[in-house]
């Protein structure tokens, strides 16, 4: 096939958990470069799909012999609109998310970032007709429980702030877009690589980020060497490394599994701060982190119904 390869037709339901699973686990250590690293979150943004995108540039070049774009000629439109779709909801997500964090906190804009959940839920059912089992519905709802607990201490030390709330609700609908359309592109027939799929969608979203700082006045120097190698380390590595998993799992797992599965993002990375930054592990953060991390598993035990 000319567009991309049809690899995942023999990946087992329980690979493909794993994958995705996995792939959540490697992003959630995206919060710690965004402490570590001196610059905006705008700035980082942008730079982390830039870089991830010129590395896996690199990779269709060395994997293929041509260019991302002359290597997937063979996809379908569709494909390359779902691709390009995904970048604009990702830059969406990241661009709304930040500012909803300086409006009102990292706990609320965490917790508000995650009802994708149930958005990606809702229209995989209107519009895909994947069927949502009582049992999956109730995983997903003690999980995002558990992110609320995660949340409340956050939560009780910043304002409430109605902007900033609808930024929040908006980053998970943006999440929620991105999700799809990523895992819609990669189920088309004749599709991207995989690694394609994911420069296109990077690269889109870089480009969005940049525009958008551009027209705000929004400052993005280019960084010094601590935090370049940072930025290489989180837009090569954890940004390209977790998608790259998530991507290849994703076509096999139902689209609100998948969804929920990635609710370990938020609460791996509330156990990456306790122990490299000493961040605060209370009563709530326990509570919250076994509630989550068990409603997922049990998710992981649960086979979803067909299609209607």
């Amino acid at each position: 096939m000319a567009g991309g390869d049809r690899s995942d037709d023999t990946l087992t339901r329980g690979r493909a958990l794993a994958l995705v699973a996995i792939g959540a686990a490697v992003i959630s250590v995206t919060a710690l470069f965004v402490k570590w690293i001196s610059l905006g979150p705008s700035a980082i943004g942008a730079y982390r799909c830039g870089f991830a995108a010129a590395a896996l540039g690199a990779w269709v070049v060395v994997a293929r012999g041509r260019t991302p774009a002359t290597a997937a000629t063979g996809a379908s439109g569709r494909a390359w609109l779902y691709a390009v779709a995904a970048g604009a909801c990702y830059a969406g997500d990241l661009y709304v998310w930040h500012r909803s964090i300086l409006l009102s906190g990292t706990g609320l804009a965490t917790l508000l970032a995650n009802t994708q959940v149930f958005w990606v839920a809702l229209l995989s059912a209107l519009l895909l007709g994947e069927r949502l089992s009582w049992r999956l519905a109730l995983c997903a709802g003690l999980a995002l429980l558990g992110v609320v607990l995660l949340a409340i201490p956050g939560i009780a030390a910043s304002p409430l702030h109605l902007h900033g709330i609808g930024l929040g609700l908006a980053t998970g609908v943006f999440y929620a877009g991105y999700y799809l359309c990523l895992r819609a592109s990669q189920r088309e027939v004749r599709r991207l690589s995989l690694a394609a799929n994911l420069w296109v969608t990077c690269a889109v979203a870089a480009v969005l980020l940049f525009a958008a700082a551009a027209v705000t006045g929004e400052s993005i120097p280019w960084p010094g060497g601590r935090d370049l190698g940072l930025l290489l380390l989180l837009g090569v590595g954890a940004h390209v490394g977790g998608w790259v998993a998530i991507s290849r799992g994703m076509t096999v797992v139902p689209a609100a599994t998948g969804s929920l599965l990635l609710l370990l993002q938020p609460v791996l990375a509330t156990i990456w701060g306790v122990v490299v930054f000493a961040e605060p592990f209370g009563g709530y953060e326990v509570s919250g982190t076994l509630l989550s991390l068990g409603a997922i598993y049990a998710a992981m035990l649960t086979r979803a119904p067909g299609p209607r």
